[in-house]
C-alpha cells in the first residue's frame, strides 16, 4: 500500500490498553504471528467473486478500525484512522486440481495467507483470499491482526459478509443500521472510564487473588531458547453425542457447561505437571454494553484462574469449586491484564509470556452459520498461524462437531507430549461426564524426566568498551523522570522499580533522543539495569554521548496554552505574538485545545539567533511533538510567523506527525515581492499609508480606538505622543515583538522553503495592495495548486484581534470540527 499521507488520516486516538499489548509483543519480535488470527470459512452456492470483494470492502468502509495503522508518539502506540482503504480480495481458482487434492492445496495456501507477517504502521490490517474449489463453493480464508480484532469479531464480519453480499446478488439495499460508535470512541471512553478510578475494586480482587502465584508451566521437553516460537497444532476429534452428554452432565452437577469443561481441563494440566498450584488464562469478550455488540475490534480480555488441585478430590467437588472461581473472576473483569501486570509486577523474562504459560479456550464456534439466500457460509477448521503461548488449548464446537484443538510451541514440546496432554483431557472430560465422583488421580499422571535449563553458553568476547562517565547520571534522569523516584533511587531492575511495558517503550525513545541509538525492546529485556542500558549504548554508538557536564542547550521556545480542550482532540496552535490569539480561542466553538508557541524572551531569543533557523524550527517541532503528538494539528501565524508555522509543519511531517492544516495571515513567499519594480513597489506603500490612515480613522470614529492608539499606528503619531509626555514607556512586551519579527524576517527572507503538499490556507488582509500574479502571495510553486485564499477585513494583526475575527475563526472553527467529528469530547 502506498504512504499514508497527512491529509488521509480522519482521526488519532491513544490506542487501547490490549492494543498496546499487542505493539509491545510486536516490537519485542517484529511481526510476530502469534498476533495474527487465522479464520477459514466455506461458501457453498453462487458467490462471486467481484460480489465478494464489494461485500469486503463496504465491511472496511464500515468499521474504522479496519482502516486503522499505529504510529508511536514519545514512546506510546497510537492508533490512526485513514479517510479510505482500498480493498483487494485475493482470488485462486483451483478448479483444475482433482478434488481429492483440493484439500491439501487449500491448506497450504491457508498456511502462506496466515503467517506473512503484518506491518503495524500501515492501515487495514485485515486480508482475505478466495480460493475457487468448484462453480458453487469457496473457501474464505481470512486473515487480521489481533491489534484490530477478537474471537467475537468474527461473528460480526460474518454476519455483515453474508447480509451485504446477499444484498449486492439481489440488487437491494443491505438495510445493515449505521453503526451506532466506532472502536475510538471505545478505547476514549474506557481510558476515561479507568482514569475515574473505576476499576479499583476489580483491582483489589486480583491482588489479593493472585500475590503470591507462582509461575505455572508444564515441565517442557527442551529448554528455552531465543529462537522465534514454532507453532504446531494437533487435533483430537470428541464424540458426537459429546454436546448433548456434557451439557446434561453439567446439568446434573449445576455448574456451566464451561466451568466443567474447565475444570476437565484444569485437572488434566495438574497431571500433566504433577503441581497442585494451576493456573492459565482464559478471554472474556469484554463487550458489557449492547452498543459495542456489532462493532469489529479487539475488546477481550484475559483473566487469570488459580486453582488449588487436590488429586484426591472428585472431579465433582473440582467442578463446584472452579464454578465458584469462574463466577468471581468474571464479576471483576474489567481489569486489563497489562494493567494487573503493572500490579502485580512479576520478574520479567524475555522468553516468557508475563503471569501466564498457558491460554484456554472453550467456545462455540463464533461464526453463525446461516443460509443468506444466494449462498450459505459455514466455519471450518482455519490453520495457526502461532501462538503466544507455550500451550494454547481450545474445546471447540461447530456444526460439524466438537473437538479439541492444542496449538503448542514446538521449541518446547514433542508432538507425543501434546498428545498426552490432549488424551488426558479426553479421559478428564469423560469422567466428567460419566463417572464425576470419582477422584482425579483415577487418570494417571503425565510422568517425564525433567529436563534442565541449559548452562548459560560462553558468551563471545565483546571488545572493550571504555566506560562513559557521563552515560549512567543521564540514563538515571531519564528513569528518574518516568520512574516518578529520586536519580539514586534507580539503580536496579527498571519493571522492579515499578516500570510496565509501554513505560519501558516510552523510556526506550528518550534514550534513543539522548544518546542518537535506541535499543530494541527485546535487547533491553535481556538485561533491564541501569548498568545494562549502558552497556548496550556503549556496544552500539561509535562514539560516547557527550559528559554530563557539558550544559544543556537553552530551551527557544515556550509552550501555553490559551484554553484547553478534549484530552485527545484537535490542536489549533499559533506561532509568537501570544496576545493576538486570545481572541481567536475565545471564538473557537470546537472542543479543541488553543495553545501559542513563542519566543519567551530575550535570552530565549539570543539562544535562537545562536542555534539558527533550521535549529530553532527543529526543537519547536520536538516540544510540539512532545506536548501534542498523535493529536490533530492546525498551525497558524501573522505575517512571518506564517512561515515559521509552515516551516513547524515541515518538521512535524519529518517525525511521522503530520499537520491538518496551516493558516497564514498576511505571509508572502520570501523574494516574491521582487516580481515587482522599485517603483511600483514605492507606489503601493503609498497608497497603502492612505488605506490605513483610512482604515484607523474609520475605527476611531466609530469609537472603536482612541486618538493615542490612532497615532500609535504610525512613527510621526508616536514622535507626538512622546514630544507631550503622553506615550508613557515602551512596554518591553512590545519591544521583545519587534525584535523577534525583525530577526525573523532576517533570517527568512532568503530562505528555501521546500515544496509543501499539506493543506495550506492562506488569509490576506486589507493591509496588501500588490499582490503577485500566483494570487497566493508568490508561494504558487511551493504549495498544493488547490491552496484556499480567503479575503478578509482588517489590517494585518488587527484581522485577529476585532475586524477580520469573525471570518477567521469560522474558518478554522469549521476545520477543527470536521478533526474532531464529535469524538475527542470527554466520555
Amino acid at each position: 500500500m502506498k504512504a499514508v499521507k497527512p491529509e488521509q488520516v480522519l482521526a488519532t486516538f491513544p490506542a487501547s490498553v490490549t492494543q498496546a499489548r499487542c505493539w509491545v509483543m510486536d516490537q519485542i519480535q517484529p511481526g510476530n504471528r502469534g498476533l495474527n488470527l487465522a479464520i477459514r470459512w466455506e461458501a457453498r452456492g453462487n458467490l462471486p467473486g467481484d460480489v465478494a470483494e464489494a461485500a469486503f470492502q463496504e465491511i472496511v468502509n464500515r468499521h474504522e478500525i479496519l482502516r486503522t495503522r499505529f504510529v508511536e508518539r514519545d514512546g506510546e502506540p497510537m492508533q490512526e484512522v485513514v479517510d479510505h482503504v482500498d480493498f483487494k480480495l485475493n482470488r485462486v481458482d483451483i478448479r483444475n486440481i482433482p478434488e481429492a487434492d483440493q484439500e491439501d492445496r487449500i491448506r497450504a495456501i491457508a498456511r502462506d495467507h496466515a503467517d506473512e507477517p503484518f506491518n503495524l504502521s500501515r492501515p487495514c490490517l485485515f486480508r482475505v483470499a478466495m480460493v475457487q474449489m468448484s462453480r458453487d463453493r469457496a473457501a474464505l480464508l481470512i486473515s487480521v491482526h489481533n491489534s484490530v480484532f477478537d474471537g467475537f469479531s468474527i461473528r460480526v464480519l460474518g454476519h455483515e459478509f453474508g447480509t451485504i453480499a446477499s444484498a449486492l446478488i439481489e440488487g437491494r439495499p443491505h438495510g445493515l443500521p449505521e453503526l451506532p460508535l466506532q472502536y475510538g470512541d471505545y478505547a476514549m471512553w474506557f481510558r476515561d472510564y479507568e482514569a475515574a478510578g473505576a476499576l479499583a475494586e476489580d483491582e483489589e480482587y486480583w491482588l489479593r487473588q493472585l500475590r503470591d502465584m507462582a509461575y505455572f508451566e508444564v515441565p517442557s521437553d527442551h529448554p528455552r531458547s531465543v529462537a522465534k516460537p514454532e507453532t504446531r497444532s494437533i487435533a483430537r476429534d470428541l464424540p458426537a453425542d459429546f454436546d448433548a452428554r456434557m451439557t446434561e452432565a453439567a446439568r446434573r452437577l449445576d455448574v456451566s457447561f464451561f466451568a466443567l469443561g474447565t475444570a476437565a481441563t484444569s485437572a488434566a494440566l495438574e497431571r500433566a505437571s504433577g503441581r497442585g498450584d494451576v493456573s492459565f488464562a482464559i478471554q472474556v469478550a469484554g463487550r458489557n454494553d449492547v452498543d459495542l455488540e456489532p462493532l469489529i475490534g479487539i475488546f477481550t480480555n484475559p483473566i487469570v484462574l488459580r486453582f488449588n488441585i487436590d488429586p484426591g478430590q472428585t472431579l465433582s467437588s473440582h467442578a463446584l469449586a472452579t464454578r465458584a472461581l469462574v463466577n468471581d473472576a468474571i464479576a471483576h473483569q474489567n481489569l486489563p491484564f497489562d494493567r494487573l501486570v503493572q500490579k502485580l509486577n512479576p520478574k520479567r523474562d524475555p522468553l516468557r509470556i508475563p503471569v501466564v504459560s498457558i491460554m484456554f479456550n472453550l467456545q462455540r464456534a463464533f461464526l453463525q452459520e446461516l443460509d443468506y439466500g444466494p449462498f450459505e457460509l459455514v466455519s471450518v477448521q482455519s490453520h495457526s498461524p502461532g501462538t503466544l503461548y507455550d500451550l494454547h488449548l481450545a474445546i471447540l464446537g461447530r456444526k460439524s462437531g466438537w473437538r479439541i484443538v492444542i496449538d503448542y510451541n514446538a521449541n518446547l514440546f514433542q508432538a507425543a507430549t501434546v498428545e498426552r496432554i490432549a488424551d488426558a483431557m479426553v479421559d478428564l472430560l469423560t469422567q466428567a461426564i460419566d463417572a464425576p465422583d470419582k477422584p482425579i488421580s483415577a487418570v494417571a499422571p503425565i510422568l517425564r524426566a525433567p529436563v534442565a535449563e541449559p548452562a548459560p553458553a560462553p558468551s563471545e568476547a565483546q571488545p572493550a568498551v571504555k566506560e562513559d562517565a557521563g552515560a549512567l547520571p543521564r540514563l538515571a534522569r531519564i528513569w528518574s523522570d518516568l520512574l516518578a523516584l529520586p536519580t539514586d533511587a534507580v539503580d536496579g531492575n527498571f519493571f522492579d522499580l515499578g516500570g510496565y511495558s509501554v513505560l519501558s517503550l516510552r523510556m526506550l525513545a528518550k534514550v534513543g533522543e539522548t544518546f542518537g541509538y535506541r535499543p530494541s525492546l527485546y535487547e533491553f529485556l535481556a538485561d533491564p539495569t541501569l548498568r545494562g542500558m549502558a552497556d548496550l549504548i556503549g556496544r552500539n554508538t561509535e562514539t560516547a554521548p557527550a559528559p554530563a557536564t557539558e550544559p544543556p542547550a537553552r530551551p527557544m521556545w515556550g509552550l501555553i496554552e490559551l484554553r484547553p480542550g478534549a484530552p485527545a482532540g484537535p490542536v489549533l496552535l499559533s506561532v509568537n505574538q501570544t496576545f493576538l490569539y486570545q481572541s481567536i480561542g475565545q471564538g473557537i466553538g470546537a472542543e479543541a485545545t488553543v495553545a501559542n508557541i513563542a519566543i519567551p524572551d530575550r535570552e530565549a531569543l539570543a539562544a535562537e539567533a545562536a542555534a539558527g533557523f533550521d535549529a530553532a524550527m527543529e526543537q519547536a517541532a520536538d516540544l510540539v511533538v512532545r506536548r501534542y503528538g498523535g493529536r490533530p494539528l492546525i498551525l497558524t501565524g501573522l505575517c512571518v510567523d506564517g512561515r515559521l508555522a509552515l516551516r513547524l509543519a515541515q518538521a512535524l511531517e519529518a517525525r511521522d506527525n503530520p499537520v491538518a492544516s496551516v493558516a497564514m495571515i498576511d505571509t508572502w513567499a520570501p523574494g516574491a515581492v521582487q516580481e515587482f519594480s522599485a517603483l511600483r513597489r514605492w507606489l503601493d506603500k503609498l497608497t497603502v499609508r492612505a488605506r490605513r490612515l483610512g482604515y484607523f480613522l474609520k475605527m476611531r470614529m466609530q469609537g472603536r480606538i482612541g486618538w493615542a492608539d490612532l497615532l500609535k499606528q504610525y512613527s510621526l503619531g508616536q514622535r507626538l505622543l512622546r514630544l507631550s509626555g503622553k506615550a508613557g514607556e515602551r512596554p518591553d512586551l512590545d519591544a521583545m515583538i519587534d525584535a523577534t519579527v525583525t530577526q525573523f524576517v532576517g533570517q527568512t527572507r532568503a530562505y528555501a522553503f521546500r515544496p509543501y503538499s499539506g493543506e495550506v490556507v492562506l488569509f490576506v488582509t486589507e493591509a496588501q495592495g500588490i499582490v503577485p500574479r500566483d494570487g497566493v502571495l508568490g508561494w504558487g510553486s511551493l504549495l498544493s495548486a488547490d491552496t484556499a485564499v480567503h479575503r478578509i477585513r482588517g489590517w494585518h494583526g488587527e484581522s485577529v484581534l476585532r475586524s477580520g475575527f469573525d471570518r477567521v475563526t469560522r474558518v478554522l472553527d469549521d476545520k477543527l470540527k470536521r478533526l474532531s467529528r464529535g469524538r475527542t469530547q470527554d466520555g
